[in-house]
């Protein structure tokens, strides 16, 4: 861990094995060392933020940084649970720094910077919850995590639609259990897997020659939040300009006319830069797993996208 920690980092305290007892049986020892052990950065704070650290910090990680410098305005308290009328015009991480550590103390939280060209080096991970205007774009965070070899997810959850994206660089290094023969036994193996940078992946071309069969391979709404994870910002976006945003990232790469129908960029369009408190908790839960998942070692990270749709309560994993 890179963040400062006064913890022995390689001991397990008697406090720490009576607090996480239940993970601890679930996953091991060894996986919450690494866990304790581990930092993150977060850009970005929204109400999947809040889900995704609430429980990152009720599991024990060594530390997050938190980087949003916005005010808190009136509109956040709908959807933001953590912050009350006291906290409006107040910066949105060092209230939301505060707010975290009085859930769990033995983690070290902070309100961060990601200026200058080594604040990476700090952590483990670092992901980006949303395009936060001011701020490096996600994908411009993603470029710069790469150059480090630092992992990086990016995120976010809009109305009734929602996405994590995965670079866990070229060889991503996890454990699988694996059940053997007889009943209850089980071995570890250790993999590799390798994870596209967002740019290569929003570029991949496809070459779809079956609509149908392609449809259940990939979700439409995942060429949409690739789209929208490469816009820098998060201004209102109206069906038709939605549209050609799509049209303009997917042109080229071979995906036929049709993939993305317009009844569903519409309903998009109407859930863009609104919160719902469900759906971003859905969303913020799964990424939260995924963190878990890349600090410890434990089980292969979403490779790479990870669509969600509240609509249906569908949410689906695919590669691009």
């Amino acid at each position: 861990m890179t963040m400062a920690n006064t913890r022995d980092e390689d001991i397990i305290s008697k406090e720490e094995v009576a607090l996480y007892d239940r993970q601890i049986r679930l996953w091991g020892v060894e996986a919450q060392t690494r866990l304790r052990k581990a930092s993150i950065c977060v850009v970005g704070v929204n109400t999947a933020t809040l889900e995704m650290c609430k429980n990152l910090v009720l599991a024990g990680l060594g530390g997050i940084g938190l980087c949003d410098p916005r005010p808190i305005g009136e509109c956040d308290l709908e959807t933001q649970y953590y912050f009350g009328t006291e906290d409006v015009g107040k910066r949105k991480d060092v209230v939301l720094a505060e707010r975290l550590a009085l859930l769990n103390p033995l983690v070290h939280i902070e309100a961060a910077s990601i200026d200058g060209l080594q604040w990476v080096d700090k952590y483990d991970l670092v992901v980006a919850v949303g395009n936060v205007d001011g701020l490096p774009a996600m994908r411009e965070i993603n470029a710069t995590c790469r150059d480090a070899g630092k992992q990086f997810i990016g995120a976010d959850a809009f109305g009734l639609f929602g996405y994590i994206f995965a670079d866990c660089l070229d060889a991503h290094e996890y454990v699988e259990e694996v059940k053997g023969a007889d009943e209850g036994d089980t071995s570890r193996q250790v993999l590799r897997a390798s994870y596209k940078s967002l740019d290569q992946s929003c570029a991949a071309s496809l070459n779809i020659t079956n609509l149908k069969r392609s449809l259940r391979k990939y979700p439409p709404l995942v060429f949409i939040c690739q789209a929208l994870a490469l816009q820098g910002d998060k201004r209102v976006l109206g069906e038709t300009e939605l549209s050609d945003i799509i049209n303009q990232s997917i042109q080229g790469r071979g995906i036929p006319d049709g993939m993305v129908d317009e009844a569903l960029i519409g309903r998009v369009a109407t859930s863009w830069g609104t919160e719902f408190v469900p759906c971003a908790s859905v969303v913020g839960g799964t990424l939260a797993q995924e963190v878990l998942k890349v600090v410890t070692g434990k089980d292969m990270p979403v490779n790479n996208w990870f669509v969600y749709d509240a609509i249906g309560g569908d949410g689906i994993q695919c590669t691009i």
